[in-house]
C-alpha cells in the first residue's frame, strides 16, 4: 500500500481553498457592481428630483438595505486579503519574539472569528426565512415596497463566507503552531 505524498494530500485542500477564494472574489465583484448601480440610481434620483421635480420612489430604502448587503458581500474577501481592520500590535510583538506563541494567539483569534461569524449567520437565517414566508416588505404601501428577505439572506451567506475565510486563516495559523 502506498501513502499519498505531501502534494497529493494537500491537493483537495488547495482546491477547496481556491473554490472558496473564487466565491469570495465573485461576491466582492458583485458588491462592486452593486455600488456602481447604486451610484447611478442616486445620481438619477438627484437629477430627477432637482431637474424634473420627479424623484425615484424608494431610493432611501434601497440605499439603506444596499449598504448592509454590500458590506456582507465584501467582508469575506476583505478578510481573506488581510485587509480587515484588526489591532495586531501585541500579536506582531509576540510573533517576533516567539513565532509559535504568536501563531497560537492568531489561531485563537481566527477561531473566535469563525465562531462569531457562524453565530451571526445562525441568528439571521431564521429571520430571512421568516421574512420570505411572511412576505415582509420595507417601504410605504402604495408608494414603494421591496422584500426584506434577500438582504437578510445576503447577511447570513456573507457571514458563512466570512467564517470560511476565518477557518482558512485558522488552518494556516495551526500549521505555524505545529511547525
Amino acid at each position: 500500500m502506498t501513502q499519498a505524498g505531501p502534494d497529493e494530500e494537500g491537493a483537495p485542500r488547495a482546491l477547496a481553498q481556491r473554490i472558496a477564494n473564487g466565491i469570495m472574489s465573485a461576491a466582492n465583484v458583485a458588491a462592486t457592481a452593486w455600488i456602481l448601480l447604486l451610484m447611478v440610481l442616486i445620481l438619477s434620483d438627484v437629477i430627477g428630483r432637482n431637474a424634473f421635480l420627479a424623484p425615484i420612489a424608494g431610493v432611501p430604502e434601497m440605499v439603506k438595505y444596499s449598504i448592509v448587503g454590500i458590506v456582507f458581500l465584501q467582508v469575506a474577501h476583505t478578510h481573506r486579503n488581510g485587509e480587515l481592520i484588526r489591532s495586531d500590535g501585541l500579536l506582531g510583538l509576540l510573533t517576533k519574539r516567539a513565532p509559535r506563541a504568536g501563531a497560537a494567539l492568531d489561531l485563537v483569534a481566527q477561531l473566535a472569528g469563525v465562531a462569531v461569524s457562524l453565530m451571526l449567520a445562525w441568528a439571521v437565517w431564521p429571520k430571512a426565512t421568516r421574512a420570505f414566508e411572511r412576505g415582509e416588505m420595507e417601504g410605504i404601501a402604495g408608494h414603494f415596497q421591496m422584500p426584506v428577505w434577500p438582504f437578510l439572506t445576503i447577511v447570513a451567506l456573507g457571514s458563512v463566507l466570512l467564517a470560511v475565510s476565518f477557518l482558512i486563516s485558522a488552518v494556516h495559523a495551526a500549521r505555524k503552531v505545529a511547525a
